[in-house]
């Protein structure tokens, strides 16, 4: 008998019901959840919950970190270039006044 990797199942009344399951080529990798408007999907073997409206997925904690990191490297980036710009203004002017 074939088992699927992975099986969802719900509670109703005093049985669980089979809702999906995962591995099965006639079942598509994902599960909706009606209240709150969420889907289960299997991704590269990981379980992710995702947005049905966005089609996105939430970030995992690495993913979330990631891009943490990767907006304070550009704002880092954009302050150096700001202070860079000032400074090279500053230098402008002073040659400017200095050759009057």
């Amino acid at each position: 008998m074939h088992r699927p990797r992975l099986q969802l199942f719900r509670l109703e009344g005093e049985a669980y019901k089979c809702v999906n399951r995962w591995g099965d080529p006639d079942d598509p990798p994902m599960v909706t959840n009606e209240t709150p408007s969420s889907e289960l999907r299997l991704e590269d073997d990981r379980l992710r919950l995702g947005d049905p409206e966005t089609q996105e997925c939430l970030l995992e904690h690495q993913e979330e970190h990631a891009g943490r990191l990767g907006e304070r490297a550009g704002r880092l980036a954009s302050e150096q270039r700001v202070r860079d710009l000032e400074t090279e203004l500053a230098d402008c002017k002073e040659r400017r006044s200095g050759g009057h």
